[in-house]
């Protein structure tokens, strides 16, 4: 059942140059296989040396039993089971709670009892008679790929029983039992199926079901009403559509690996949500998606962290004798600070966002066109930003710095491409707001510096020398906010809406969490309105880092663009020791 993979050369290098490959897709998915059997099997090696007791279930030997006989009735249907996305997270969990020694909740006959979950699931779908018992959660039994049976229990954790006999199965709970219908890709009394979608010739799982669809958990059902189907359908069709037509390298490669989509309700209308996990290969978590052109961005944006998931288990690209996991770099999407393994995977999963708009931005017109040609800009910018990073200070083997370095290449001719100076003059003023508001949460210069330039401030002096030492990390909390990105793509996708807010502030910051008129008034290109609002808004919240940096944007004070943590610590220690804020613009061309 386990095969030996190996990552060509040549295929490393297209990776690393933002391709799109049907066949690595599928290398990369057989991979992950082996990885999931070779964990699972770790699993019953590792229970069978705690011997934890599994009472009210049967021993895990005979899960793995009836997994064998299903693999040897239907290997095409035992397969899909174990190549569900969510197997893989579970044995790599369960495998860190035995090496602890299996505290904590659920139960661990609970947790390891989801292997009799996977050996049930596919012996139905194998077609085999048998018996099993298997553990229900808050009443409901989740058979993988299959469904959710309601069986009902008082208990958090409880067990059923499930008989197939000449393929009829019967699923026996403590207060309730469940005939599956004989297609059990129907509802029925007490049977809620898990659903698919089409895309195109491939058929993905639209899992609203599962308690642990997403990475965390469990949680409890969600289920979707008919017409929120029908409207997840239709913009997955759509985007088919777009990725067959414009993009098929791209389409092929989703098709070979992508399985699942668990839905999840949007943080605001403004800000659609996506997640993956390292050890859930194919699945990914999304809110549904505005048009057709966003969601293939997330689709391509997932997935990729799906294929370096896998890639980093076949290959170190980055140096295991290197510091490599604590949070120390600047990543141009997060509001904090990254170790390089966070780094690398955001580098590469924006690379291939940024190959995705390169190729979109030419077959679009109008509004579209030039909100593809701002995702080009701002992605290139910041993949380009990160790959930098992690050839400068992570620690890459030899592998990852050649896979970086193809990388760096790659964006540099992308650089080349001419797009309209007001699109590259948004998507540069973004990356900008982004950094100097990380800066200005994060970094801290030494209170001896800040002391003696706040004397001198004080006393009326000159500037003294400031030490060319760099500031020390100090990570915060909470997120920066992107209300000035918001408004720029605002302006970029819908001009007639950013009119009512020009006209309509008010709306505009009820709408728009965080934003302020300052902001409008930047991003509308009034950069004098703007700093006259950013000033009188720092008066009264002088310790945002979101009105500091919409400041500097706006002024364009050299050393405020460079060194804003600079301007802050001794604005707020003058502020402090006078009790009178000290003009901004004065400060920063006196620390200039």
């Amino acid at each position: 059942m386990l095969d030996t993979h190996r990552v060509s050369l040549t295929n490393l290098d297209a990776m690393a140059a933002g391709r799109s490959d049907a066949a690595v897709a599928g290398q990369l998915g057989q991979a992950d296989r082996s990885r999931r059997l070779t964990l699972l099997r770790a699993v019953l090696d590792g229970a069978a040396e705690l011997k934890p007791a599994m009472s009210p279930l049967p021993p895990l030997d005979e899960a793995w039993t009836l997994l064998i006989e299903a693999q040897q009735r239907d290997p095409a249907a035992t397969d899909r089971v174990l190549a569900h996305p969510h197997t893989g997270l579970w044995a790599a969990n369960v495998l860190q709670r035995l090496a602890k020694g299996g505290r904590d909740d659920p139960p661990l006959w609970a947790d390891l009892g989801a292997l009799h979950q996977l050996a049930t699931a596919a012996a139905i779908r194998a077609g085999h008679d048998f018996r099993s018992r298997v553990p229900v959660w808050r009443g409901r039994l989740m058979l993988p790929t299959l469904g959710l049976a309601d069986v009902r229990s008082r208990r958090e954790w409880d067990f059923a029983q499930v008989h197939a006999e000449r393929g009829h199965v019967l699923v026996r709970g403590p207060a309730g039992s469940v005939q599956l219908p004989d297609d059990s890709s129907a509802d029925g009394p007490g049977w809620s199926a898990l659903r698919t979608l089409r895309a195109g010739d491939a058929e993905l799982f639209l899992d609203d079901l599962d308690p642990y669809r997403e990475f965390d958990g469990p949680v409890p059902p969600q289920r979707l009403d008919a017409d929120e189907v029908v409207r997840w359908a239709e913009i997955l069709d759509d985007t088919w559509g777009l990725l067959t037509a414009h993009h098929p390298a791209i389409a092929a490669e989703l098709a070979a690996g992508l399985t699942t989509l668990v839905p999840r309700a949007a943080i605001d209308r403004f800000t659609p949500y996506s997640a993956s996990h390292n050890d859930v290969f194919g699945s990914l978590v999304l809110s549904r998606p505005p048009d057709a052109t966003t969601l293939a961005a997330t689709l391509v944006h997932e997935f990729q962290h799906s294929k370096l998931g896998v890639l980093l288990v076949l290959v170190d690209l980055l140096d295991p004798a290197g510091d490599n996991d604590s949070p120390r770099l600047y990543a141009p999407w997060r509001d904090d600070p990254r170790p390089a393994v966070g780094l690398l995977h955001g580098a590469y999963s924006f690379l291939g966002v940024t190959a995705f708009y390169r190729g979109h931005y030419p077959v679009e017109k109008g509004l579209a066109a030039r909100a593809a040609q701002f995702e080009f800009a701002y992605r290139r910018e910041q993949t380009a930003h990160a790959v930098g990073t992690l050839l400068a200070d992570a620690v890459p083997s030899a592998l990852g710095r050649r896979f970086l370095v193809i990388a760096r290449e790659r964006l540099h001719e992308w650089g080349t491409e001419p797009l309209p100076d007001d699109i590259g003059h948004a998507a540069a003023r973004a990356n900008l707001d982004h950094r100097l508001s990380w800066r200005l949460r994060h970094l801290r210069v030494a209170d001896r510096v800040v002391g003696e330039l706040a004397e001198a401030w004080l006393r009326n002096r000159p500037c003294p020398l400031v030490p060319a030492v760099p500031p020390a990390l100090v990570p915060a909390t909470g997120s920066a906010g992107q209300a000035r990105l918001t408004l720029t793509r605002t302006w970029l996708t819908d001009p007639d809406l950013y009119d009512v807010y020009r006209a309509e502030p008010e709306l505009a910051m009820a709408e728009i969490t965080g934003m302020s008129a300052a902001d409008l008034a930047l991003v509308d290109g009034d950069t004098a309105a703007a700093a006259e609002l950013y000033r009188r808004q720092l008066t009264t919240t002088p310790d945002s880092a979101a009105g500091w940096a919409g400041f500097a944007l706006a002024t364009r004070h050299p050393v405020l663009l460079s060194r804003p943590e600079l301007v802050y610590a001794v604005h707020r220690e003058v502020r402090h020791r006078r009790g009178v804020a000290p003009n901004p613009d004065r400060l920063a061309g006196w620390l200039g």
